[in-house]
C-alpha cells in the first residue's frame, strides 16, 4: 500500500481513447488503477464539471497484494477502501483520478448525478459512430431488402384502408374473437352422448390456427415503419458530424444522438416489420381465408350469417353479428396475392440491434 499521494495536472483536456484504454488494461493486468502513468492519488478540490471516463469497473483485487482494496482519494488516499471504482477527470485541476463508485456519488452529490447523465451520452455517441460504419458495409444489402419490403406493407395499408372503409370495426371485432385462442380455430360437435349429469358431451376440435392477428390489430403500422427505416437509412449515407469526448459537452452531441437514435431504432424495427408484413400476406392467403369461413360458420357462433371469401381479386366480407352488419369489398393487389417477401438479410448487425 502508497504511503504518500501524487498528484499530475498534466490534462488540459479530455484524455483519449488511446490512454483510456491502456489504463483500463493496465487495471485488469495489475489490478493496480492508482499506478498508472499520470493518474493523481492526492484528494480532490474539485467536485463540480467532473467528467466521469468509465462505466463501474471491478477492480481485480486479487492481483494485488494480499488481496487488499484500492485506496480512495476522497477517504482513504493510502489505505484499503474499495472494489470497484470508476475512471473520472477533473478539468479544473487538469488530472485524472480512480475513485470508488460509492464514494464518488456521496462526494459529488448532484454534480455526480449529471456527470453520469454526461458520460451516457457519451458512451451512445461512441455507439452510434461505430453503428453508423457498420451500416455504410452493409447498407446496399439492407436497402435491396426495405424497399420492396415496404412496397408490399403499402399495398397491405391500401387492403386495410379499403376493409375500415368499407366495415368499420369489422377488423378489430375479427381480431378480438380470433385473440381469445390466440388465432387457434376449434369446431365443436355433440358426440351424442350426455355426461352423469345428463349434459351433452360436446368435443371441440382444432382446424388450424389462422394467420393475421398482427394484420387485424387497431395499432398494425407496417408500412409506416418500413417508412420510416428507408428514411433512416437514407440519412446513414451522409456522415454524422464530427465529435469528441470533450469538457464541456461537445456542440455536436444531440445531433449524433438524435440521428443515430433514429437509425438504432430502424434496424431494430426491420424484424419485425418483416414479420408483420408476412403475417398480412397469410392473412389473405386462400387457405387462411378459407380456414377462417368454416371457423365462422360454426355452431355456436357468433355470427347469424359469415360469408368470407374470394371472387376474383376481391375479398367477399357479408358478416352480422351481435356487433352489427359488415359488408366489404376489398381489392387485393398483386403483391399480396403472390404471397412472396423479399428474404431478410442474414446480419450480425441486425441480431446486434435487436
Amino acid at each position: 500500500m502508497q504511503t504518500s499521494v501524487s498528484f499530475h495536472p498534466i490534462f488540459s483536456s479530455v484524455p483519449n481513447d488511446e490512454y483510456l484504454a491502456r489504463w483500463r488494461e493496465c487495471i485488469g493486468r495489475t489490478g493496480r488503477p492508482e499506478d498508472f502513468e499520470g493518474v493523481s492519488t492526492n484528494k480532490p478540490t474539485q467536485i463540480e464539471n467532473i467528467v466521469l471516463l468509465s462505466e463501474e469497473i471491478k477492480v481485480p483485487v486479487g492481483l494485488r497484494p494480499g488481496g487488499e482494496k484500492v485506496p480512495c482519494p476522497f477517504c482513504a488516499t493510502t489505505a484499503p477502501k474499495f472494489i470497484r471504482g470508476r475512471m473520472a477527470y477533473f478539468p479544473d485541476e487538469h488530472a485524472i483520478r480512480f475513485v470508488g463508485h460509492r464514494c464518488a456519488q456521496v462526494h459529488f452529490g448532484d454534480n455526480f448525478k449529471h456527470a453520469e447523465r454526461t458520460f451516457r451520452r457519451q458512451m451512445a455517441c461512441r455507439s452510434y459512430i461505430d453503428l453508423w460504419k457498420e451500416v455504410a458495409e452493409q447498407r446496399p444489402g439492407l436497402v435491396q431488402f426495405v424497399q420492396p419490403l415496404s412496397a408490399i406493407a403499402e399495398d397491405l395499408h391500401f387492403t386495410i384502408e379499403q376493409l375500415d372503409g368499407h366495415a368499420p370495426g369489422f377488423r378489430s371485432f375479427l381480431h378480438k374473437e380470433l385473440a381469445q385462442t390466440n388465432g387457434e380455430l376449434f369446431l365443436r360437435s355433440d358426440l351424442g352422448m350426455t355426461d352423469r349429469l345428463g349434459n351433452a358431451v360436446v368435443q371441440s376440435k382444432s382446424i388450424g390456427k389462422a394467420a393475421g392477428l398482427r394484420f387485424l390489430w387497431e395499432g398494425y403500422s407496417a408500412a409506416r415503419d418500413l417508412q420510416r427505416m428507408k428514411c433512416a437509412l437514407a440519412d446513414s449515407e451522409h456522415p454524422l458530424p464530427e465529435w469528441h469526448a470533450t469538457s464541456p459537452e461537445h456542440p455536436a452531441t444531440d445531433e449524433v444522438i438524435r440521428r443515430g437514435r433514429m437509425l438504432e431504432k430502424a434496424l431494430r424495427n426491420i424484424l419485425p416489420a418483416l414479420a408483420d408484413v408476412q403475417d398480412g400476406i397469410g392473412f389473405f392467403s386462400p387457405k387462411n381465408v378459407g380456414l377462417i369461413h368454416r371457423w365462422g360458420n360454426r355452431p355456436q357462433t357468433p355470427f347469424a350469417k359469415f360469408e368470407f371469401g374470394f371472387a376474383g381479386r376481391q375479398l367477399l366480407v357479408r358478416c352480422r353479428s351481435i356487433a352489427g352488419e359488415y359488408f366489404a369489398n376489398v381489392l387485393i393487389p398483386e403483391s399480396i396475392q403472390r404471397g412472396a417477401v423479399p428474404a431478410a438479410p442474414v446480419s450480425e448487425l441486425l441480431k446486434k440491434v435487436a
